[in-house]
């Protein structure tokens, strides 16, 4: 995947700078050789850059690299130098004449590359100039990188059009000799040397020769042999600079501590107690059948990260090869983002993953390194970027304070998390049967839809809802609430008093009563109940609505709902006035009635079509606003109509409250295709204007600056995703806790601030609904389509699998 992505840039990169050649032969401004010249003194205010401390080395041969520093500190004010890497714009204005070059990661570092060959003492400049220090290969890593060796072509793309022999020299920091391995003077030679930036002594497994070279010495690389040698210090050559830094500041090793008190075992096994535990899910390496990945939903700041996965007795989420677990279709990482164990803290050029024994290199590219921010966060695109890039995922740096959702790893898997967190702050239904749907009544390819309905009991369709009276039928709670389960559907629920006046007097109907209401009488279950852990807070227990049981729904006379004490909630049809709610013991006996969303589709687009029509919104005020973004002039009814769905979609409970793991479901079903020929277009652009620029004198600058483009282009569409779903995370503190007006249009309160946004304007846009649990009941005038017949339903698919377009009529 790293080299589909190499090769991506390589050919853009070399796309777009076919006629650079030719183009450089129009007539140029005479160029003069490269140098780092004297600053003009200016009459300002600024400050001239403090005297460092003295951290000179003290080994001689180091003197003429410390008073090339020293000189040139005495030269410049503090704004002549260049901190960290700069956007394309700044880089191509800048009017110092540095030697120009580009940052490139090389493993877990970023070096800064210069496309100009220059002195030594330009070098040693240079990279003071941004800040820098001129390279140093003193560990064995770097020596073996593959960049520092004569196949470098494999992972450059500034230097394509560079010969082997361009590339076989680059300056170093490094002199010969050492304190503990001193110049021969009888042959001239010694086998070390001392990195004058890094102040390290390495012993060289061969020797160096000086010959007639005299102080002061100049060591370069070269790359086919790996080994320095001593050459004149005015030879031009290419230089590499790094950060004074070594690496970045990781927390200590022995702050990763789990927390034991945190857990307790039942039945043999290791829970998190009640109050303590974190949802989220577990999965098993594809590449190391003994090795865990848990991914939380809990949002966490990058230090709260670390420290929640060392308190289960896991680590952070390293990034290394093992980390393409999640580079797959439908991956549990797509559209949301999570936090890794990597940073470069106090070390900007550098990566690295905390906490981990195997400090592995991470091949893929980190994106955002041009803007703020530490530490590290990865993501799953969509499969159109799998196909294009070679890779679904991408990795960025992110300011550390953000909140991102949590990600860890370890060798064991620590805990079992409990499929329902028991809570009395959220509406969750605890404690109740599992619901499972009857294979044996479904065709469940290409999608899941309920066969032969009629066999099953009574249907009547009203308020856009499907309704099934079993036959014959008696049941509990919990049997009635599996039965409906059996068939994909659920109990009857009152989500507000809109419905509850609807089932009194539907404005259509499919199998009418007598007095044009539905066919039903005396006391039916509905999926309301209170639950084991949180007696007396009544709830609907269903697929697609979990919420508290409104306060504007009508109870029966003398019914009060605060005393429910395991109790189940019934609907009365025998009520002359409207069908009203009761309390009951969940044990007793009582008719059983499903329903589900009416139509074949997406239940968001079901339950849309019903809230739409409730509230009298009309197709053109919907669409208009769908299509434009624009909800300003959104009426009172459209307000209303947002909170119903809201509420439908267990987004919004307790009328004013965000469920936030809905809103992170959401989120994963965000898609963002990979946009190529938009991509392409862009770095044409920028490629014209950088043609247009007279500063750009010389072949080497314009394919530097067109390669600059091109990734800083890929950097923005290949991460694109990263600002809208962190955005939304960041949005959830924002907007949560506005202020509570009005309880019928909070939801959308809600939604308009975050499309204050100008990233989140039309997110919806994003939103894949065949990701969504699709409504599988026809409607009862469909039962006898051609559709409701197996045979016919294989053969005539894109007939019977149209999404119902029923939300799209207009009401009126």
């Amino acid at each position: 995947m790293v080299k589909a992505q190499f090769a991506l840039l390589v050919l853009l990169t070399i796309y777009f700078a076919t006629d650079v050649w030719s183009a450089t032969t129009r007539k140029r401004r005479p160029r003069t050789t490269t140098t780092v010249a004297k600053p003009i003194r200016r009459m300002t205010t600024t400050k001239r850059r403090p005297t460092p401390p003295n951290t000179d080395s003290s080994y001689p041969f180091c003197r003429n690299y410390n008073q090339i520093k020293r000189k040139l500190l005495e030269i410049t004010y503090s704004d002549d130098f260049v901190v960290g890497k700069r956007t394309l714009l700044a880089e191509l204005l800048d009017p110092k004449p540095i030697p120009q070059g580009s940052f490139s990661k090389r493993g877990n570092r970023v070096f800064f590359e210069s496309i100009e060959k220059v002195d030594y003492k330009t070098a040693v400049e240079s990279c003071q100039y941004r800040k820098l220090q001129l390279l140093a290969l003193d560990t064995p890593g770097e020596i073996n990188n593959q960049f520092f060796t004569s196949n470098w072509t494999v992972v450059d793309y500034m230097h394509h059009n560079d010969s082997a022999a361009d590339m076989e020299f680059l300056w170093t920091s490094a002199v010969p000799c050492s304190k503990s391995d001193p110049l021969n003077k009888t042959t001239n030679s010694c086998s070390s040397v001392t990195w004058c930036s890094s102040k390290v002594e390495t012993r060289l497994d061969y020797t160096l020769n000086l010959g007639q070279f005299s102080p002061p010495y100049c060591l370069i690389y070269k790359r086919s042999t790996k080994q320095l040698v001593p050459t004149n210090c005015s030879f031009g050559s290419f230089f590499m600079c790094e950060l004074p830094c070594s690496k970045p500041i990781c927390p200590p090793e022995k702050m990763c501590i789990k927390d034991e008190s945190i857990f307790e075992v039942v039945d043999g096994k290791t829970y998190m107690k009640p109050g303590r535990e974190i949802r989220g899910k577990w999965e098993k390496s594809k590449f190391n059948s003994s090795y865990y990945f848990f991914l939380g939903e809990k949002l966490v700041t990058w230090t709260e990260n670390w420290k929640t996965c060392c308190s289960l007795g896991l680590k952070p989420l390293s990034l290394g090869e093992d980390i393409t677990h999640f580079d797959r279709s439908k991956s549990p990482m797509q559209g949301v983002v999570y936090w890794t164990a990597m940073t470069r803290a106090e070390c900007p050029y550098q990566f690295e993953n905390c906490f981990q024994e195997n400090k592995e290199e991470f091949p893929m590219p980190i994106y955002g390194t041009k803007e703020g921010g530490s530490c590290v966060a990865i993501s799953v695109r969509d499969d159109v970027a799998r196909a294009t890039i070679g890779t679904g995922m991408a990795v960025k740096v992110i300011v550390c304070t953000s909140k991102l959702l949590m990600a860890c790893e370890g060798p064991t898997q620590t805990f079992e998390v409990r499929e329902n967190i028991v809570s009395c702050d959220t509406p969750e239904c605890s404690g109740i049967p599992d619901c499972v749907m009857d294979d044996s009544k479904f065709l469940t390819r290409p999608v899941r839809v309920l066969l032969n309905p009629s066999r099953y009991g009574r249907w009547s369709s009203s308020c856009d809802m499907s309704f099934l009276q079993l036959n014959n039928e008696l049941g509990t709670w919990d049997e009635a609430y599996k039965r409906c389960c059996s068939h994909g559907m659920d109990l009857m629920s009152i989500q507000n008093s809109n419905q509850q006046n609807c089932l009194y007097k539907p404005p259509t109907i499919s199998i009418l009563s007598n007095n044009g209401r539905l066919p039903y009488n005396g006391h039916i279950w509905t999926s309301g109940r209170d639950v084991e852990a949180c007696r007396g807070r009544l709830r609907w227990c269903t697929g697609y609505l979990n919420d508290y049981i409104k306060k504007d729904v009508v109870w029966k006379k003398g019914v009060d709902p605060k005393s429910a004490n395991n109790s189940c909630v019934y609907i009365d049809f025998d009520d002359p006035d409207l069908p009203s709610l009761g309390l009951a013991d969940c044990s007793e006996k009582k008719q059983i009635v499903c329903e589900a969303p009416g139509g074949v589709g997406y239940k968001s687009q079901m339950h849309l079509f019903f809230c739409r029509k409730s509230f009298k919104v009309t197709q053109s005020e919907a669409g208009k606003i769908w299509n434009t973004g624009d909800i300003s002039q959104a009426g009172y009814g459209f307000k209303k109509m947002v909170q119903c769905l809201a509420e439908y979609l267990g987004l919004v409970y307790d009328s004013t409250k965000i469920n936030e793991h809905v809103y992170l479901s959401m989120m994963s079903r965000m898609f963002f295709p990979f946009d190529r020929t938009e991509m392409l277009n862009s770095v044409r652009d920028k490629r014209e204007w950088l043609m247009s620029q007279p500063t750009l004198n010389s072949t080497r600058s314009i394919m530097k600056f067109i390669s600059e483009a091109t990734e800083d282009t890929m950097d923005d569409f290949f991460s694109g995703h990263f600002q809208l779903a962190a955005e939304m995370i960041r949005k959830i503190y924002d907007c949560r806790d506005i202020a509570k007006t009005n309880e019928e249009t909070f939801a959308f309160d809600f939604l308009q601030c975050l499309v204050q946004s100008e990233r989140l304007n039309r997110f919806w846009n994003a939103y894949n609904f065949e990701l969504e649990r699709p409504s599988v009941i026809p409607l009862v005038d469909e039962f006898f389509s051609p559709c409701s017949t197996f045979q016919n339903f294989l053969q005539n698919t894109s007939f019977c699998m149209r999404i119902s377009s029923k939300f799209l009529q207009n009401p009126n």
